[in-house]
């Protein structure tokens, strides 16, 4: 992540600036076409999650290699969180330094992460929609009734179903990949994306997500990661925060340093 200082904003806008395969657009095509599906085919979900189900239930629930990949999604979010809070925490204590991650590039990520997989997907979405996951419905052993995607009134009250929080944390790792230079996208981005479809494609074996959970929580989640990308990073915004943000913290690390000096002359 500290190598997108040198990429530059040319890069960026060459890729994700252009009219030609404008990404927000074909983000919200994605979320049409994918809805339209589900909405007019609602057996795909329980087909998908048939795939899955014995008689015993969903056998993958009790695969330990299995529970390990699940908790990997959890790990690789704090592992990016470590690193960003390295670097804010570094401006304290060199404060003439330079941080080692762009300001901006470290909010968009915070940011993205907190109204993504945080707001829209967990605090909204999942909290309203009602829907019960594969493994509570009648289908699959369960007490409620199946609850197609786009549909609210179903019996689960929190926690629910639609969409995946899980899944959205997954294609979320993808944000960081924005960050680097371009020649390091691709490369890169590869092994994350299926990083991000193993934990994702893991929701629907353990029967706590229908695949329209999965897929619609990718482009909710890709939207509001290439709408901050584009105001945070690659806007003007991004030199008033590099600016606020450097100056704030360059300024308490001195006011850190004096403290400490005094404290410990005092001893």
């Amino acid at each position: 992540m500290a190598d997108e200082r040198v990429s530059g904003e040319d890069s960026g806008r060459r890729g994700l600036g252009a009219p030609a395969g404008e990404p927000l657009l074909w983000v919200a095509l994605y979320l049409l076409a994918c809805s339209a599906v589900f909405i007019a085919f609602p057996a795909i979900d329980t087909a998908v999650a048939g795939w899955f189900h014995d008689a015993s239930g969903f056998p993958a629930t009790k695969l330990a290699s299995l529970m390990a990949l699940r908790r990997l999604g959890d790990q690789l979010v704090i592992l990016v969180l470590v690193v960003l809070a390295a670097s804010l925490v570094g401006k304290l204590v060199w404060p003439a330094r330079p941080m080692a991650i762009r300001p901006r590039s470290t909010l968009f990520l915070l940011a993205s992460l907190a109204l993504g997989p945080g707001l829209v997907v967990n605090a909204i979405f999942k909290s309203w929609s009602g829907r019960p996951r594969p493994i509570q419905t009648d289908l699959f052993g369960g007490d409620w009734s199946f609850v197609p995607a786009w549909h609210f009134d179903g019996a689960c009250i929190s926690n629910c179903s639609f969409v995946s929080g899980e899944a959205s944390t997954a294609i979320w790792l993808l944000a960081p990949v924005l960050l680097l230079p371009a020649s390091l996208r691709l490369p890169v981005g590869i092994p994350v994306a299926l990083v991000g479809l193993a934990l994702s494609l893991n929701r629907l074996a353990f029967g706590g997500h229908y695949l329209s959970d999965v897929m619609l929580s990718w482009g909710m989640t890709a939207g509001v990661v290439l709408i901050l990308y584009r105001v945070m990073v690659r806007g003007p915004l991004g030199d008033r925060l590099d600016a606020a943000v450097e100056t704030g913290l360059g300024r308490a690390g001195l006011k850190l340093r004096r403290l400490l000096r005094g404290t410990l002359a005092r001893l």
